[in-house]
């Protein structure tokens, strides 16, 4: 659901209240005052409201929980009287034995004087729980002492738990308040975003800037262009050359082969023509050798 330019200003201010905001108050009270005077939205068109109002940088939180009740005084008043009352707690039953022990003895220390080294003779424990033949009040005998600090520490059992519970609770309401405050910036700024996406595109001043930017981009493509254009135009005429000539001497070699190759016919006919020869005068000498031969025989008696 979209909202109005006074509801987002409205929320912004609300933001800029915000105790754990209160570091951007300026910032945001004056970008509250842009959304609904577009006159004074011209400076804040370019700013990145997400990166200047980031959560993590914008919501300062203290050590103390985030406080989500009507009254801020209470929670900051309970939290004392825990921090008081526990660690005093703590030493109620030290406090309670010691103070028994010294009635007990101031009682024992009477009937000493009193009784005499007989009154000695009976346990400490057992004139202690009679309440020292009425030297002691009832309420410092021992079973009563006893009593009272076991309930002295059941309750500071019963505070601490109780603490602890309390304190989870509002560790956990101030993670709930806090995530629902950075919820509440997030959105604030995105409506923000669109509603000065919108003033920066309705300005003039900003279409004429924009147009130039789109124009100084369109040339620098062009220029970008046209070196490429020429690099690439400079390279295959040099891989033109370099093929040109790579033919060129693909060719004379070819021409050489083919004379290696016809030079080398020429000599291998030769050869063969000698062999041929050679052929002939041994088939000649052959037959020569034969006639001798036969002559021979022929001539030789038997």
């Amino acid at each position: 659901m979209s909202v109005t330019d006074s509801e987002l200003a409205g929320e912004l201010r609300e933001l800029a209240d915000h105790p754990h905001l209160a570091a951007r108050r300026e910032q945001l009270n004056d970008l509250a005052n842009a959304i609904t005077d577009p006159g004074g939205a011209g400076r804040w068109c370019e700013v990145d409201l997400f990166a200047a109002f980031a959560p993590d940088d914008s919501i300062l939180v203290d050590d103390e929980p985030v406080e989500t009740t009507s009254s801020p005084g209470r929670p900051r008043w309970r939290r004392g009287l825990g921090a008081a009352v526990g660690p005093a707690l703590a030493f109620v039953p030290i406090l309670i034995t010691w103070l028994g022990l010294m009635m007990a003895t101031g009682a024992y220390g009477d009937i000493l004087d009193d009784g005499g080294a007989d009154a000695a003779r009976r346990p400490f424990l057992e004139m202690w729980q009679q309440g020292f033949d009425g030297r002691l009040p009832r309420l410092f005998e021992f079973d009563n002492i006893a009593l009272c600090t076991l309930v002295a520490i059941f309750c500071l059992i019963c505070w601490t738990v109780y603490e602890n519970i309390a304190r989870n609770n509002r560790e956990d309401a101030s993670e709930r308040a806090l995530r629902a405050l950075r919820v509440r910036l997030r959105g604030a700024l995105t409506d923000a975003s669109l509603v000065l996406g919108q003033v920066r595109l309705s300005s003039p001043e900003r279409f004429g800037a924009e147009l130039s930017k789109a124009a100084a981009d369109i040339g620098f493509v062009g220029t970008t262009a046209r070196k490429v254009h020429t690099e690439l135009v400079e390279a295959l005429t040099l891989t033109l050359e370099a093929t040109r000539k790579t033919t060129d001497a693909l060719t004379g070699s070819a021409i050489d082969v083919r004379d290696a190759v016809e030079l080398l016919n020429g000599h291998l006919a030769a050869i063969n023509n000698t062999c041929d020869d050679l052929a002939a005068a041994v088939a000649r000498a052959s037959t020569v050798i034969k006639v001798q031969d036969a002559s021979q025989r022929i001539r030789t008696p038997r």
